[in-house]
């Protein structure tokens, strides 16, 4: 399975997650907490979750790396294992408030490696709504994609 079919497989299960949580923000909420574990706590975690609730769906497994833990970013680390044995390396890094990457990479043996002969990178939106969230990781894989 090429790199660009694996990250079609995600999209797949993305756009299901998408279409379930397509919910008006609530707008008393437009302010990004100070502390980024809140937002990793209410944003990513929830929208994670419902990911990999439709990658189960579709015969894949999404698991957060409980070991890794980032001081700075305080983002979260993935392991995706695609249907087929494939599995992908899924790493969000940035600077809370001001950036958020989503790097996706080949999978290695050693979990404190990364491929760069397959890797790609999605800029996210730093935002409260999940929505948000959401849109820019769709448009990042499909653009990549479509390349």
């Amino acid at each position: 399975m090429t790199f660009t079919s694996q990250l079609d497989e995600m999209l797949i299960a993305l756009r299901q997650t998408q279409a379930r949580l397509l919910a008006p923000l609530d707008h008393q909420q437009l302010l990004l907490p100070t502390d980024p574990e809140i937002f990793v706590e209410d944003v990513m975690f929830y929208v994670m979750d419902e990911w990999a609730e439709d990658l189960r769906k579709e015969g894949h497994v999404l698991d957060e790396i409980t070991s890794w833990k980032d001081p700075v970013s305080h983002y979260p680390r993935y392991e995706l294992r695609l249907r087929g044995g494939a599995v992908l390396d899924m790493l969000f890094t940035g600077n809370y408030p001001e950036s958020l990457h989503l790097h996706i990479s080949k999978g290695m043996a050693n979990k404190n490696q990364f491929s760069d002969a397959q890797a790609m990178e999605v800029p996210l939106l730093v935002s409260n709504d999940p929505n948000a969230l959401l849109f820019s990781i769709i448009g990042g894989l499909k653009d990549f994609a479509k390349a």
